[in-house]
């Protein structure tokens, strides 16, 4: 099943998947340099998503990768998944903020601020009101946040976080008025061996390098 965007349900096409797919190859290459030992836990902002180890986290990648770019079913939801979608929009304004940092782009033609122009244009049908060679980082926040919340909608994981220290019956009634499972707040990614991670790694690329 396609990823329930606010489109409805559907998998990602074009400028929009080409951003999507950087955005998880970058995220890849820096959790293989953790269990590499090359570099330390990389932090996205987001909770749902940091908390887990580095096989966890590709997993959970793999997971959402194969939902947004092929023909993976998420089902049923779970806070963990909507996370880990929301973390890779929050690669990319890191990626473009370090762009802007670092005054270019290095050895590559393309820009990741054009790329999220691209993605842009291409959900609104109509050129993006920013010049691909601003560094106002809050211009570019507003319109990578803009690119997500029409792909991901309202993150009821971060509405639900004011939900896990309170009564389990609160806890129910919010679960069930949003139509989400029971244990939407509680499904944890498993543990990996280093084969089952090497494999969420192999797949993921499958998608990235298409």
């Amino acid at each position: 099943m396609p990823w329930p965007t606010t489109d409805g349900l559907r998998n990602l096409t074009g400028a929009e998947a080409d951003l999507v797919r950087g955005a998880i190859g970058m995220m890849v290459d820096a959790h293989v340099a953790q269990l590499r030992g090359e570099a330390p836990q990389h932090e996205y902002g987001v909770d749902w998503f940091d908390q887990w180890d580095a096989g966890q986290r590709l997993w959970l990648i793999e997971r959402v990768t194969a939902a947004l770019l092929g023909d993976e079913t998420i089902a049923p939801s779970a806070a963990m998944f909507d996370a880990t979608a929301d973390a890779i929009f929050y690669e990319i304004i890191g990626l473009v903020q370090l762009e802007i940092d670092e005054g270019g782009v290095g050895d590559s033609e393309r820009t990741w601020r054009q790329s999220v122009i691209d993605a842009s244009t291409s959900q609104t049908n109509r050129p993006a009101a920013i010049d691909p060679d601003s560094v106002d980082p809050d211009q570019w926040q507003t319109l990578i946040t803009q690119i997500a919340d029409a792909i991901l909608g309202v993150r009821l994981y971060q509405r639900a976080e004011a939900f896990r220290d309170v009564e389990y019956h609160q806890t129910q009634i919010f679960l069930r008025d949003r139509g989400l499972p029971e244990d939407y707040l509680t499904r944890m990614p498993p543990l990996r061996t280093t084969t089952q991670t090497q494999r969420s790694i192999d797949r993921i690329q499958a998608y990235v390098f298409v």
